[in-house]
């Protein structure tokens, strides 16, 4: 009887644990999204000022107007970073730097653009 026990419980750690295993990006989606959300916002900070949209749309705009800019575009960049990625790259971004580093370059290369042209228009 008691290694019956013992063989249900231990069998229904390892359902319970195969359960866990099966379903790893129900966690790992929102914090994905918010990783690549502020590592896009980030890289878009470091790099706007090389941005030839905003190179040319900035030219006019006063030092103050440029930092208000600056910081509506790159919010635009991480609000859109993560629509440009996979369930599955937001997933693997939430737990390898390299992995994030990456993904949110390419995402912020793909949205920068669009948010200053919109934000600077």
């Amino acid at each position: 009887m008691m290694k019956k026990f013992k063989f249900l419980l231990c069998l229904s750690g390892v359902v319970l644990l195969s359960a866990c295993a099966s379903s790893p990006m129900s966690g790992s989606d929102s914090d994905g999204i918010s990783v690549i959300r502020m590592a896009s916002n980030q890289k878009c900070m470091d790099e706007i000022e090389n941005n030839p949209t905003w190179i040319v749309s900035s030219k006019l705009l006063s030092e103050d107007q440029k930092q208000k800019k600056k910081r509506e575009v790159c919010k635009c960049v991480g609000d859109n970073a993560p629509k440009m990625l996979s369930k599955e790259q937001l997933a693997l971004a939430a737990i390898d730097s390299k992995a994030k580093d990456a993904y949110a370059a390419l995402a912020t290369t793909k949205t920068s653009a669009v948010c200053a042209s919109e934000m600077l228009n």
